[in-house]
């Protein structure tokens, strides 16, 4: 399964800072439903970003099973997010597209956007001080391998953030009509695109390659897959057929559980929790908005270290005063099982 590991989300001083807000479990019980879905719905389906149309040609996606994923794999590796939408079934599609618009009707609007605003001017002013974030001492001093390798990807995380931040998922009102095929053809391509970019820059594997995938039998409704990686590593993977579409049959067999659970815990959303949560929730907003005009009215190093050292204290007193109020853990949200690693057709 394809995922996305950055290169700053290692434990650096300069990455820290890119994680402050995204760490902060003061949030939970509002905003991780839904920026849980927003991973869900990547998982499961696998600049500014319109969601309103796909201008993606439409791939045929083969009967046998073999074919299917080596299909879907080299769409996908080629930047087509929408061949993960083709590759679900009818109604995984009607599912997803129902849990992101119960989302959008049961969070409270000005937290939700709100908290996607921040983390959209979080990028921005990431970017705008990237000199500062990767020379800052805070945090330990860095090799000069790793701080370019970072500034590197600096593009790429910026990027894979603000795709997401100008993305539909970032307001109430998007949620509302989200269109998961737009989604996929839109905004999921653009985050293949950043996600491969980091994994070259990271020298990790690229998760969406692998050498070959083999049909081992087959019945009418299943089949097992063996599937080869670069490394030659050979897994076999278990796919079933579900609606004309061959999917994990580990996915096939606990979907309809997950997605229950996930509207659910949605509906569990209550008013009343929303208006006793609301006010730590946005002066914790309001707070980190500050935090954010400081840094980037930062000038010089010394400034921008200032500043960045003032924000611990109330982000620690934030943290400890909520887990005291026992909300430290946020609810599960389902996740799909993981898809078999992407296969490619050799060159």
């Amino acid at each position: 399964m394809f995922t996305f590991s950055p290169i700053y989300d290692q434990p650096t001083g300069s990455s820290n800072l890119l994680k402050i807000p995204i760490n902060m479990s003061v949030t939970a019980k509002i905003l991780f439903p839904c920026a849980t879905l927003a991973a869900f719905i990547f998982t499961a389906c696998g600049s500014n970003t319109d969601d309103s149309k796909s201008a993606t040609p439409e791939v045929s996606i083969p009967e046998a099973p073999d074919a299917a994923i080596e299909t879907i794999a080299q769409e996908l590796r080629d930047g087509n997010g929408a061949i993960l939408w083709e590759a679900m079934p009818a109604s995984y599609r009607t599912d997803v597209n129902a849990v992101a618009q119960l989302a959008g009707n049961k969070v409270d609007a000005e937290i939700y956007n709100k908290g996607f605003g921040l983390l959209d001017r979080l990028a921005d002013v990431a970017d705008q001080q990237k000199t500062f974030i990767l020379g800052t001492q805070l945090g330990g001093e860095k090799p000069a391998e790793q701080l370019a390798q970072i500034e590197a990807a600096w593009p790429s995380i910026i990027g894979f953030f603000k795709t997401l931040t100008n993305s539909s998922i970032a307001t109430v009102e998007g949620l509302q009509s989200f269109d998961g095929q737009a989604f996929c053809a839109t905004t999921v391509s653009a985050l293949v695109d950043y996600s491969q970019d980091l994994a070259k820059l990271s020298e990790e594997p690229n998760p969406l390659d692998f050498g070959s995938v083999k049909l081992l039998e087959s019945t009418a409704e299943t089949a097992s897959l063996e599937v080869t990686q670069p490394d030659g590593t050979v897994n076999t993977e278990a796919f079933s057929k579900v609606e004309s579409r061959w999917v994990p049959s580990e996915l096939a067999s606990t979907w309809a559980t997950n997605m229950a659970d996930a509207k659910a815990q949605l509906e569990a959303i209550s008013p009343e929790e929303i208006a006793q949560n609301k006010p730590q929730i946005m002066g914790a907003i309001t707070m980190f908005e500050g935090i954010l005009t400081q840094l980037e009215a930062a000038e010089t190093q010394e400034q921008f270290d200032q500043a960045l050292q003032g924000a611990m204290m109330p982000i620690m007193g934030i943290m400890m005063m909520q887990g005291g109020m026992g909300g430290g853990s946020a609810p599960a949200m389902p996740v799909a099982p993981s898809m078999p690693a992407t296969p490619t057709t050799a060159p």
